[in-house]
């Protein structure tokens, strides 16, 4: 097994220096067995060496003893070398001693440690946003909500391991690249916004209880949302409603000055009668929605994660905020139907996050500062 070129991304040369480091210095594993796992390496060969050496300070090697002398440690990596040889293909005794010498010091385990949390924590993201985003596409409601719970309770985990989260940052989320292939499902959901429109003006006694399960946002077509929300506030103030009124309203509210929609289209969509259930069409609408707002929130979760100028901790909260409108609409279509399965929910922070990989720093400052990326520096271990 070559050592990663230093022409290449640090992410693996962080892997190397942490694992050179357990091998010179048994105690740091110590340091890192209560955040740092096995899975967060990328490398599978890093990976199992990690777990070797995780089950050999489990053990109690006698290097860990207090008394230990150079022998024992001497015995502590040539134990761990040949063990990865024999039990990890691609791996030989010379590739245990390039790890030792790519270590700078080893007594900065756990910045390296960091480092390689910090490179899983992206590369969950974006694995579970992307996840996400193909279950949208199947346009499985069902699949989009487990998979949404999914990366939830992944931001979870990484939040206890990582040791903070912080839903505080300034910077903005940034805006989703277009979906791919989305033309049939917006005509889909323009469909059915026009046919629940349709059925509003045929049952305007149907508005109040459709406006506790819709928002303006659930509609595609900002024409359609327009008429939407005039209807809502006809209704609300429990004035008539028929094509005149709403058109009236749709110009009050400022959507034909603004050219969202033109008289004509307004006309046009009262005219078109079509009996039903409204609160079938109203479903169709929400679960449309449904899928639209978690595609946004996995696209806005994976274009982050993709940026490595944003720290660890900012980036958890910001996939936390990310998740929000998402949750919104499964609350409302939840509310509805009670059919789609609970999803964990955000990400809720306790004191007992404080054992994640920030409060096992060896030297962290007196008190809570803030660093230059924004990132909260843990306390002093007790």
């Amino acid at each position: 097994m070559t050592p990663v070129s230093r022409d290449t991304s640090p992410q693996l040369e962080a892997e190397q220096a942490v694992l050179g480091a357990c091998l010179l210095d048994p105690s740091r594993v110590g340091l890192l067995a209560g955040w740092l796992e096995p899975r967060h390496f990328y490398r599978p060969a890093h990976e199992r060496v990690f777990a070797i050496l995780l089950a050999q300070y489990a053990a109690g090697h006698p290097a860990l003893a207090p008394d230990a002398g150079d022998e024992q440690l001497r015995d502590w990596a040539l134990t761990a070398i040949a063990t990865a040889a024999r039990e990890i293909p691609g791996v030989t005794a010379s590739y245990g001693h390039t790890l030792i010498s790519t270590c700078p010091r080893s007594e900065h385990a756990t910045s390296y440690g960091r480092m390689v949390l910090e490179t899983a924590v992206r590369r969950a993201l974006d694995e579970h946003a992307h996840r996400l985003l193909a279950a949208v596409q199947t346009a499985s409601v069902e699949a989009t909500v487990e998979l949404t719970g999914a990366l939830h309770s992944v931001i979870q985990r990484l939040a206890d391991a990582w040791g903070t989260i912080d839903q505080r940052s300034r910077r903005p989320l940034p805006t989703p690249p277009p979906p791919e292939n989305a033309s049939a499902a917006v005509e889909a959901a323009r469909e059915h916004e026009q046919a629940l429109l349709s059925s509003l003006l045929s049952a305007p006694g149907r508005i109040s209880e459709v406006a506790a399960q819709l928002v303006g946002e659930d509609f595609v077509d900002p024409g359609h949302r327009a008429v939407y929300l005039a209807m809502a506030a006809l209704a609300h103030r429990r004035e008539p409603l028929d094509e005149l009124t709403v058109l009236w309203e749709v110009q009050r509210r400022g959507a034909l000055a603004a050219g969202v929609i033109s008289v004509a289209q307004v006309r046009e969509i009262c005219s078109a009668g079509m009996p039903g259930d409204p609160a079938y069409w109203a479903e169709h609408v929400l679960r449309a929605s449904l899928l639209r707002t978690a595609a946004t929130s996995a696209s806005i979760v994976r274009v982050m994660a993709l940026d490595a100028s944003i720290a660890a901790g900012p980036l958890l909260g910001s996939a936390v905020q990310a998740l929000v409108p998402a949750d919104r609409v499964q609350d409302r279509l939840r509310a509805v139907t009670a059919a789609p399965a609970e999803r964990t929910g955000p990400v809720v922070l306790g004191a007992a996050r404080r054992k994640g990989a920030l409060s096992r720093s060896p030297a962290p400052p007196a008190a809570t500062t803030t660093d230059r990326a924004g990132e909260p520096v843990a306390r002093p271990r007790r």
